[in-house]
């Protein structure tokens, strides 16, 4: 994994580092003290991290902030705010945290997210595979958008393009449910990690598209978005 951390107290930032560099694992990391920092340095050396920690309450721009516009270059990053204040748990939905760490960080909280984290990272690593012609194509499940059925077709929709490909839409959704991909309508699966707003009727996702939520799935639909926001948020 590389690791980023962002962080205006000194002290803190020497207390994450001495947990990763206790942790048993090949870890790469970058402390930086302010969101401007960060982002000069994303942007100048197009040097992205998988994992963020990230405080919330830094000089010039905020965490928050900072994060918006992480999310704008990298939809997958995951981001781990490290705050004193519980409050601004309902202020971050749009950037999709991964977890939250209270200070003063314990090492056990610290190296559960870290563990948790690597999981995550790992699963969402596995491959669809698929067949176009002569070309086989592995795709990571982290890419993914949605799927859509058409017959005896498979679109597959993703952050950095569309693939149609002959298949069945059930059985591709049996093979993503690890991931925690449920089905929304008879001809649409959807990655819940680029949910941005889940309505009655339809989804919207985080690049502004928006699938249909049918009658009949409706129920199964909002259970397992649910479901999945507990499990991405810990709980």
């Amino acid at each position: 994994m590389k690791i980023a951390i962002c962080e205006d107290d000194i002290k803190t930032q020497s207390l994450l580092e001495s947990y990763l560099e206790e942790y048993p694992a090949d870890l790469e990391w970058k402390i930086f003290s302010s969101g401007e920092e960060l982002l000069a340095h994303i942007k100048e050396d197009k040097d992205y991290f998988s994992l963020y920690f990230m405080d919330i309450s830094l000089p010039g721009i905020d965490g928050i902030q900072t994060c918006a516009q992480i999310r704008k270059r990298d939809q997958k990053a995951l981001i781990v705010f490290v705050t004193d204040y519980k409050e601004y748990v309902y202020e971050v939905f749009q950037v999709l945290p991964f977890r939250f760490l209270i200070k003063p960080v314990k090492k056990e909280a610290f190296s559960k997210v870290l563990r948790e984290a690597a999981d995550f990272l790992l699963l969402h690593d596995r491959r669809l595979t698929f067949r176009i012609r002569q070309t086989m194509y592995e795709i990571p499940w982290g890419e993914i958008l949605y799927l859509e059925g058409d017959l005896r077709k498979v679109h597959l929709h993703t952050v950095l393009g569309e693939y149609t490909f002959y298949g069945k839409l059930e059985k591709l959704k049996e093979q993503l449910t690890p991931g925690g991909f449920f089905q929304c309508h008879k001809s649409y699966v959807v990655n819940p990690e680029y949910i941005r707003a889940s309505r009655e009727t339809s989804i919207i996702l985080r690049n502004g598209e928006e699938i249909p939520v049918s009658k009949s799935f409706r129920k199964e639909s909002k259970e397992k978005h649910l479901q999945y926001l507990k499990g991405r948020w810990g709980q």
